[in-house]
């Protein structure tokens, strides 16, 4: 899994591609989560566009840096979240926690 950060005005947009599992890259997504807040961009929009799988671990990944943003009056978006992981978002009722947007541009403009 690779993490790319872009900063937008007070937005952290990032960004995963490969398999969202096991392992220390979840260390450097939670970092950089962690660094964004910590730096004032308190909006963090999440693009899940070329995640092609996402296991329990990632899920658990996933709310636990919502409730780090939240937590810190922050705001914690989805966009492009593929139908595979929409799917299981679906499943496990997240759908009605996450905020999910189509694309990076409509998360930015929320």
């Amino acid at each position: 899994m690779s993490v790319t950060i872009k900063n937008v005005g007070n937005t952290t947009v990032i960004g995963i591609e490969g398999k969202l599992m096991l392992g220390h890259e979840e260390n450097n997504f939670h970092k950089s989560i962690r660094h964004a807040l910590d730096n004032n961009q308190n909006k963090i929009v999440v693009d899940l566009s070329k995640i092609q799988f996402i296991s329990s671990w990632g899920i658990g990944i996933l709310i636990h840096c919502y409730t780090t943003t939240i937590n810190k009056q922050g705001k914690f978006l989805f966009a492009a979240v593929p139908d595979k992981v929409n799917e299981v978002f679906r499943s496990t009722k997240l759908d009605s926690v996450f905020e999910m947007f189509n694309t990076v541009e409509e998360a930015l403009g929320e």
